[in-house]
């Protein structure tokens, strides 16, 4: 997450002699266009959604990107504002800057063709817009630390945490869901949320949903980028004044747990296929040595003795047997515990999809 940063003017305005007080106020990071910039530039725009390849093009005003790159992206307190007015409408102005009204249009009108064209509802729909926003590429900038208007994220096609969050939440809060914010001060890193009943995160009312990873609405990568975790209490923003919500919790939830009781479960299995393959090689060990008795004592003509060992060598050969099935079993169970793992790691853009095969995987 790139570092907020404020610039505080003293101003002094005297008349007559005296001192007047100090105006007070903010002035936020904003948009000049560059009117010497008249060539547009088209964005070509791939990635996949529910297995599925999504494709188009937007076409962005050049003028508008331009003037989005030599904005100022600090905050500018003066007078008496105090130190943290600011921070509740900072991330909104970045969002909600006027001059990128068209951008949004225009972008969310070709993701609405796509939930025309596959029939998806409000549930797939808020999966869809994350979904692209998690395609974009994580870049973190180690000089310029301020966030990027939602139109250089685009355009750029990479961000950081707080760069992908705010263009996410633009095209969600344009769509009328319930979004915010999800501020982690000490571990300096920006999350969106979206209202949920059924998978809210800590003691917020909000989904959790990174952007800087593929992952479900409502789930919490163990660790970030440098190894780190959440610990703290988000501060929440919310975007916006939608009021639709996240209504697919309960089967996020469902498959997280899912996958969670099936990697415990393999862990368990690990040691007794372990155990059962120790067991295997001292019966294979037993049975060779069976075989080569048998062998020496037919080369040797005593056939008495050969026929005598058949009952021993046999109970050798059915225990081998036996316990290779009762392995062959475990690796079966563990490989189907692999498999729900296999079907949430590889279905991260297919949250229904996922749902129903685990679903039936496990029934």
């Amino acid at each position: 997450m790139r570092r907020v940063s404020t610039v505080l003017l003293l101003l002094a305005i005297v008349l007559g002699g005296c001192a007047n007080a100090l105006p007070q106020g903010v002035i936020y990071p904003s948009i000049t266009l560059d009117e010497s910039v008249t060539e547009d530039i088209p964005i070509a725009v791939e990635f996949v959604f529910e297995g599925e390849p999504v494709a188009f093009e937007v076409t962005v005003d050049g003028s508008l990107y331009a003037g989005a790159q030599a904005a100022e992206k600090t905050v500018t307190r003066f007078g008496n504002a105090r130190e943290n007015d600011w921070i509740e409408d900072y991330f909104p102005a970045f969002i909600d800057e006027e001059h990128q009204e068209t951008f949004y249009a225009d972008l969310l009108d070709s993701l609405r063709q796509i939930r025309e064209s596959r029939g998806l509802d409000a549930d797939r729909y808020a999966e869809l817009l994350v979904v692209f926003a998690q395609s974009l590429d994580y870049e973190t900038d180690p000089v310029d630390l301020e966030p990027k208007f939602p139109v250089e994220t685009f355009v750029d096609g990479d961000g950081d945490c707080d760069d992908k969050t705010l263009l996410l939440a633009a095209l969600l809060s344009r769509e009328g869901y319930d979004v915010a914010i999800l501020l982690f001060e000490p571990e300096k890193h920006v999350a969106l949320g979206i209202r949920s009943d059924d998978i809210a995160y800590a003691n917020t009312d909000y989904a959790f949903t990174e952007t800087t990873a593929e992952g479900f609405i409502g789930m919490v990568p163990d660790e970030f980028a440098g190894g780190i975790t959440l610990s703290s209490e988000p501060r929440v923003f919310r975007i916006g004044s939608g009021t639709t919500p996240y209504a697919a919790g309960a089967q996020v939830a469902a498959i997280l747990d899912a996958r969670e009781r099936a990697l415990a479960q393999a862990e368990d299995l690990t040691d007794e296929i372990a155990a059962a393959d120790a067991e295997l090689s001292v019966l294979a060990a037993e049975v060779s040595a069976s075989d080569a008795r048998l062998s020496a004592l037919k080369s040797a003509g005593r056939i008495d003795e050969y026929n005598a060992l058949i009952p021993e060598h046999n109970e050798l050969v059915r225990r081998y047997n036996s316990a290779a099935e009762d392995r062959n079993e475990l690796a079966d169970r563990y490989n189907v515990l692999a498999g729900i793992d296999s079907l949430v790691v590889n279905g991260l853009d297919d949250r229904a999809g996922t749902y129903a095969a685990i679903t039936a995987a496990i029934d």
